[in-house]
């Protein structure tokens, strides 16, 4: 199924349910931060193993198992706002929405991902495994290092990460029903902002909140609610850049072809 014709289907979709019953369309992006939560726990989890086994693959480990998130989310139809960044623009260059509307969605989803990853997070502290981490476990260094970051460069991984995972939601989308082409599209670029440390908001929701449960804001250097701020504040705009003004903006605008040369 081609994007320019799947698209606006998903568009309608989102926005009805959006309108219609908003307390169903919540509980979907909470899921989808419910479902990051438990994906990034094991991935990190594991991360640290390969770590102690071949230091330097670490990265590799996380970035591969965190891309099965993307594929779940899809599958079942959890709401992600990185995502809806590019719907919700793409729909608005095709006026089947306006920018209030569609910056409203991608706002209230975002509210309920952080609902959804931080309720999660709160239970995997508690567990035997997550009560076993130690400074050296693999969230914890992924953690302090970006909360390191300077905003410059918080902001351009930002942008990139977006991206990625709306690449992602573009394959996936054209995969139809055809479920082993939707996994195929996921597990061919996520891993690429993963294991690169680009910068994608809600994912750190989700490592913000489960480190915070895990260590206490006081173990780890950084984690000030100033700091804090402005690095969901700086990601989740140039998220919204990368995925919405570039991809969902750009594809929307050579959508808007005369000719058949439509993605």
């Amino acid at each position: 199924m081609s994007f320019h014709v799947s698209a606006p289907q998903s568009i309608e979709k989102k926005l009805d349910l959006f309108t219609q019953e908003p307390a169903r369309f919540a509980t979907r992006a909470m899921l989808a931060g419910v479902f990051l939560g438990i994906m990034t726990a094991f991935a990190a989890n594991t991360a640290t193993t390969i770590e102690s086994l071949a230091p330097g693959m670490g990265r590799y480990a996380f970035a591969s198992i965190f891309a099965s998130t993307l594929y779940i989310i899809v599958v079942l139809q959890g709401e992600l706002a990185t995502g809806d960044m590019m719907f919700m623009t793409y729909g608005a260059v095709h006026r089947k929405n306006t920018l209030r509307k569609g910056f409203a969605l991608v706002c209230f989803v975002t509210l309920f991902n952080l609902i959804g990853g931080v309720l999660v997070t709160s239970m995997i502290a508690t567990t035997t495994i997550g009560e076993a981490v130690t400074t050296d476990s693999f969230i914890y260094q992924l953690m302090v290092s970006k909360l390191e970051k300077p905003s410059g460069k918080l902001f351009i991984e930002a942008i990139l990460a977006n991206i990625v995972v709306n690449i992602a939601f573009m394959l996936s989308a054209q995969a139809g029903k055809d479920f082993t082409a939707k996994l195929l599209g996921v597990i061919v670029i996520i891993p690429a902002f993963a294991a690169m440390s680009y910068e994608h908001s809600i994912a750190n929701f989700v490592l913000t909140s489960l480190t915070g449960f895990e260590f206490g804001p006081s173990a780890i250097p950084g984690y000030t609610l100033d700091n804090v701020l402005r690095h969901w504040t700086i990601v989740w705009i140039g998220n919204f850049i990368g995925g919405g003004l570039i991809m969902g903006g750009i594809y929307g605008w050579l959508n808007l072809t005369k000719t058949e040369y439509k993605d």
